[in-house]
């Protein structure tokens, strides 16, 4: 079961392109998906940060909150 311990939006990102690529989306094909367009999905995986995720990541360095991201491989474990 493929875990990450986030500690900043680049976790996030990280996590999100190799499922992403476990799954054999492209970033477009996954934008499709969700009505986003591919740009968002370039930001997101390139961890272009914005104002509320640098503070919600803050807030959580702040406080020791700690969050673990787990996905479903192409085995489908979760």
């Amino acid at each position: 079961m493929p875990a990450i311990t986030a500690r900043k939006l680049n976790d996030v990102a990280t996590v999100i392109k190799v499922a992403r690529e476990e799954k054999g989306l492209s970033q477009q094909e996954l934008a499709e998906r969700l009505a986003f367009s591919r740009d968002y999905m370039v930001d997101l995986e390139s961890a272009r940060p914005n104002l509320y995720i640098s503070r919600l990541f803050r807030v959580l360095h702040e406080l020791g909150i700690a969050v673990t991201l787990t996905y479903e491989d192409d085995r489908g474990d979760a």
